[in-house]
């Protein structure tokens, strides 16, 4: 686990679970005069609570994590992450194999060519993945450690399979302001 105080560090979500699949979170960006809060607000974590020790737990990971990549099935908001367009054919991987825990963008989809990988079809999930960022949980993708753990947007379901539900204004203030220098640390 990096250390917060670290010089790369530029933008941290604080993510503090409540009980249940609840959890409050504040977003704070490091400026030339030191950090400030630049969004808070309620969010979702796992539906069994966090504490995440496999795949199919239904609980969100404790600890510090990094971005790897942002996504959306809406266009890029200006995010500096590297950006994956969700489209027909994005599939988040929880199968065991050599695409466990990766986000694949399958050619040729929807011209007859059926999908034969277990996950989530991701450009079905709207509004939840109309923004997100892909963390580096389980970053050696061993199964069957968890998947496809995601900072996204809020849906219907007070709950989430792992992952962090942000209200979709303040996802896309992060995608907007967050680099590589971004942590997420969940408790």
């Amino acid at each position: 686990m990096q250390n917060i105080t670290d010089a790369d560090v530029r933008q941290l979500l604080l993510v503090v679970w409540v009980g249940g699949s609840n959890a409050r979170v504040v977003y704070y960006v490091k400026g030339a005069k030191g950090w400030r809060i630049r969004g808070k607000g309620d969010a979702f974590v796992g539906k069994n609570g966090i504490g995440k020790a496999k795949e199919g737990d239904a609980k969100t990971p404790v600890g510090t994590l990094r971005p790897l990549r942002a996504f959306g099935i809406l266009p890029n908001p200006g995010t500096a992450l590297p950006w994956i367009q969700v489209r027909p054919g994005t599939i988040a991987c929880d199968e065991e194999g050599p695409c466990y825990n990766r986000i694949l963008q399958m050619s040729g989809w929807g011209n007859g060519n059926p999908i034969d990988i277990s996950g989530e079809y991701m450009w079905e999930l709207t509004p939840e993945y109309d923004y997100g960022i892909e963390t580096d949980f389980n970053k050696e993708c061993v199964w069957p450690l968890g998947s496809a753990i995601f900072i996204h947007c809020k849906g219907a379901k007070a709950w989430t399979g792992g992952c962090v539900a942000l209200d979709k204004p303040l996802m896309k203030k992060i995608l907007r302001t967050a680099d590589d220098g971004l942590r997420i640390i969940i408790r």
